[in-house]
């Protein structure tokens, strides 16, 4: 059985998800928590992971018509889980070390040099409310050294260091939780596979990973896009906002039966009750 998330926003935002057939990614830095672009061991690192927000309640909340559409005047947005396009690449694409499949479209990825994104990305994540300051604000950075001593007698220091990111945009405090949210998220470093593959040395990648710490260095994307697949499209369901004025409802239409005649229009079960 297919699942489906809901997606609350504004007519113009409808109309630029339909025409370009795409979903935008914020970085934690521009999400409404903005406490979440932190974690405990580096300042901003948040603007290496991009998140598009759902939920999974499919009973309509007043809350989220308030906070994500003008006056109640915009629209819920209905899609399954996953309904982005798929690419296929080959063994020896994109560096890649057998044939795969991913939503990303590492063609384009390439031609504009600016990150490395996994595969697997985008991960759906239910975030999870806490109070728990480790959780909130989770540690990224491990450092680990190992002692050799050589036959001279010296002793030499290897440091490792490695970042995890997998907690990263899956915190938020409690007082968030009538969101009941659903994420979408991508992890991207700030460099690109050309730079990455051109290093020559253990000292130049270490340099180059060390964006990751540098909050001079700005985000990679101010927003990233995913492709939505036509199957997706197909069966979309816009459901408009209580407070919708006639007027509004017919931009939806037109926007629909220019941009996506299969979808289909509701209105919210909360109209008249709220005008």
């Amino acid at each position: 059985m297919e699942k489906y998330l809901y997606h609350y926003t504004s007519i113009d935002t409808l109309l630029l998800i339909l025409k370009n057939k795409t979903l935008a990614f914020n970085t934690l830095q521009n999400v409404d928590d903005l406490e979440e672009a932190d974690s405990e061991d580096i300042e901003q690192i948040g603007k290496i992971c991009y998140v598009s927000c759902w939920t999974n309640d499919d009973n309509e909340s007043i809350p989220m018509w308030n906070m994500y559409t003008p006056n109640m005047q915009g629209v819920r947005i209905k899609l399954k889980e996953y309904p982005f396009q798929k690419y296929f690449y080959k063994k020896g694409e994109y560096f890649f070390n057998e044939d795969c499949e991913s939503y990303i479209n590492y063609n384009s990825l390439y031609i504009d040099d600016k990150a490395c994104i996994t595969a697997n990305a985008p991960l759906l994540e239910h975030v999870i409310y806490t109070e728990d300051e480790r959780k909130l604000y989770p540690h990224i950075k491990n450092v680990t050294k190992k002692v050799e001593k050589l036959d001279n007698g010296k002793i030499n220091i290897n440091e490792t260091i490695n970042y995890s990111f997998n907690e990263l945009g899956r915190y938020k405090r409690s007082n968030w939780s009538f969101q009941n949210e659903v994420r979408y998220i991508i992890n991207m470093a700030p460099y690109s596979m050309k730079e990455l593959i051109s290093c020559k040395s253990e000292a130049e990648q270490r340099k180059l990973i060390s964006r990751l710490e540098d909050t001079k260095i700005k985000a990679p994307y101010k927003r990233y896009f995913l492709q939505l697949s036509d199957e997706a499209l197909k069966n979309i369901e816009i459901l408009l906002g209580p407070k919708t004025t006639e007027e509004q409802e017919e931009i939806v239409k037109l926007i629909i039966d220019k941009y996506c005649p299969s979808a289909k229009i509701l209105n919210s079960n909360l109209k008249g009750r709220l005008q």
